[in-house]
């Protein structure tokens, strides 16, 4: 069996939104200062080589995340995505409800320049529970049994450490927490093709602000002419149905393109001047994730 290898970060399905007739989109990137563009197909961009991988792990384990965790997670949100763009009549369900929440969520985690520090977290949050683990290991360890935690660990199960720090990058990527606050948030898809240039997309595209306040507003485009939106308060939507659909594109692709890390995608060529003066000259400044380790803990299961 071929296992996956590359690992997209930005997902297919909601890249090929962006495709045009031919089935590809133009991608954007800056190299040695100067700004590249290239068509590709939705699942010829937005990846990285085992990004998600744990080679300490068995062949047939070390691509967990990828292989069974995004493979479901995806199929989900890429339902979730049909059902807000109107392709497919399906039933809001509380799985296919928290699958979105789960990609709006994941969309953030699981980048290139995000995932080392899941991974550091993980590791240290096993090595700081090393005491714990000792102290109720020797409330219940029999005579026969070896006298440290760590060698008792080795006997039964050499490759707990890992899997425990998969199981905890899992947990992160689908943070209950968050996504039961978006499960209840309103939501609408708002229309902007009356706007004279289309959205762009990134990889950086999903804008959160102040989620569990009032004035709290969720974003991301999901096509050329469709934004998710969601938000705690009705006044959020009213303002930005009263707004202009071009100010809405122009903020929108604004945010998108001066946030990306590494790509810009977009429909075709027509926005290249604006993506030049704008991709990359904002980010997020690093560590994306400070306080990452709040977010990590012991949940899904290998």
């Amino acid at each position: 069996m071929n296992l996956p290898r590359d690992h997209h970060f930005i997902p297919a399905f909601y890249l090929k939104q962006w495709a045009g007739p031919d089935g590809k989109l133009v991608e954007y990137t800056r190299k040695g200062g100067k700004l590249i563009s290239k068509s590709v197909g939705p699942g010829s961009t937005g990846y990285e080589r085992d990004l998600y991988s744990f080679p300490e792990l068995p062949s047939d384990a070390a691509q967990f995340i990828e292989q069974v965790f995004f493979q479901y997670a995806d199929q989900k949100a890429s339902d979730a995505l049909d059902k807000h763009l109107g392709v497919k009549s399906l039933p809001w369900t509380s799985e296919l409800v928290s699958a979105w929440s789960r990609f709006i969520v994941a969309i953030h985690l699981r980048h290139p320049d995000a995932m080392p520090e899941l991974r550091t977290a993980a590791a240290a949050i096993w090595t700081a529970g090393g005491l714990d683990c000792q102290a109720r290991y020797d409330a219940t360890r029999k005579q026969t049994d070896p006298p440290s935690f760590d060698e008792y660990l080795a006997v039964r199960d050499p490759l707990a450490p890992v899997k425990v720090r998969v199981n905890m990058i899992i947990k992160a990527l689908d943070n209950e927490e968050v996504g039961a606050h978006i499960n209840q948030m309103k939501h609408a898809v708002i229309d902007v093709s009356a706007a004279p240039y289309r959205l762009l997309t990134s990889d950086r595209p999903v804008e959160l602000f102040n989620i569990k306040e009032t004035n709290g507003i969720l974003s991301i485009p999901i096509s050329p002419t469709k934004v998710f939106v969601a938000a705690n308060d009705d006044a959020t939507f009213e303002k930005l149905r009263r707004a202009a659909p071009e100010r809405l594109v122009c903020d929108i692709n604004t945010f998108v393109a001066t946030r990306a890390r590494r790509f810009v995608w977009a429909q075709d060529k027509s926005q290249e001047r604006f993506i030049d003066n704008r991709i990359s000259t904002k980010m997020e400044p690093t560590p994306l994730f400070p306080n990452i380790a709040h977010y990590v803990s012991i949940g899904a299961q290998i």
